[in-house]
């Protein structure tokens, strides 16, 4: 059945990473789920260059369904980046991202549209399990991270983040428009809209592979979000050199004072002390604005693309009777304000 994308109004957009033995229950899921609800909708799936038969097994899903559009990335770059590269590509009036492991069973997609559609205030809605089938470390994990979300962006600690989300398509155009090497969709949502809310949805045990998700790979996550994202650091070190300034001030009055009553009784203590406590404070401040104006020599810097498209596999390319796999080799995606700037053929979705 062709799709006609002018007309679709949910893109299910699904990033991949060794996951051949889902996919083809994933799919299945989802156009049955789908189809209940009458909805006209697309699929993208965006392999991430998986060790295993990943885009072999979605090459033969978008051969046989139409309304399936499949990308396979250069290199790993990452879920984050892998999704945001299917929501570049997605055309529907509301995207729903969802993982590969059928933890989110796809059943539960009528609970996040539903709770969107019912309250036209909401722009994004996003699923939390009830009760999580994650390892013990891996639920403190998240625990933590979101605590430091909470504190670093200044989220509502009562929001929670999950890969299980509906987002209306005026969110999703300004959220590809963002061009952050290493995204976390999460933390730009909040920058993008203060309109979200968390659904509760089943959540079920991962019915084959493993999580990629290591405690390094999640500490390092969430150092990589602190630092990308939050200003923290850089205003906690200018406070302490401006505390440092204000005591050295203090203390050196008292210096002065115990110097006309003969209390030191150590020539040039009095100026060594005041020169390295008013050093350290000046310094510290100064640590802090330098931080300041690089980070926003950086924010205005960053054009590393996040992800390189190699093939993908579309309906267009088999109504002109192309070979699905030499479709938009090797294309870039730049991020810019204009989504239609981009190297090779990539803008033409």
């Amino acid at each position: 059945m062709s799709v006609d994308r002018a007309e679709v109004s949910y893109s299910i957009v699904i990033p991949v990473y060794n996951s051949e033995q889902t996919l083809p229950d994933l799919h299945e899921r989802i156009v049955q789920v789908m189809e209940v609800m009458g909805a006209r909708f697309e699929i993208v799936f965006v392999e991430d260059c998986s060790a295993d038969r990943s885009w072999q097994v979605l090459q033969a899903i978008a051969g046989s369904d139409e309304r399936v559009r499949a990308i396979q990335l250069l290199r790993n770059y990452g879920q984050a980046s892998a999704t945001m590269c299917g929501l570049r590509h997605s055309v529907g009036q509301v995207a729903i991202t969802l993982d590969d492991d059928l933890q989110n069973p796809p059943e539960e997609i009528p609970v996040l549209v539903n709770a969107l559609e019912n309250d036209p205030e909401l722009d994004v809605v996003i699923g939390i399990p009830g009760e999580k089938q994650h390892a013990f470390w891996r639920n403190v994990g998240s625990n933590v991270v979101n605590l430091i979300n909470s504190f670093a962006i200044k989220k509502d600690r009562s929001l929670k983040f999950s890969g299980f989300r509906a987002m209306r398509r005026i969110v999703v155009d300004r959220l590809v428009e963002l061009n952050v090497p290493q995204p976390a969709i999460g933390v730009l949502l909040c920058s993008i809209t203060p309109r979200i809310t968390n659904v509760t949805v089943r959540h079920e045990p991962r019915s084959a592979g493993r999580s990629g998700y290591t405690i390094a790979k999640i500490l390092g996550l969430t150092l990589s979000n602190f630092l990308t994202f939050s200003d923290f650091a850089l205003r906690f070190l200018a406070m302490v050199g401006v505390v440092g300034i204000v005591a050295s001030l203090v203390y050196g009055l008292v210096l002065i004072v115990r110097f006309f009553m003969g209390g030191i009784g150590v020539p040039g203590w009095t100026t060594i002390a005041l020169l390295l406590i008013a050093m350290s404070g000046f310094s510290f401040f100064a640590f802090g604005l330098i931080g300041e104006y690089l980070l926003r020599i950086l924010q205005s810097a960053q054009n590393t693309p996040q992800y390189v498209v190699r093939q993908r596999i579309e309906a267009q390319s088999r109504e002109d009777g192309q070979e699905p796999t030499a479709v938009a080799d090797a294309m870039v995606s730049k991020m810019s304000n204009n989504r239609a700037t981009e190297s090779g053929t990539d803008g033409e979705s």
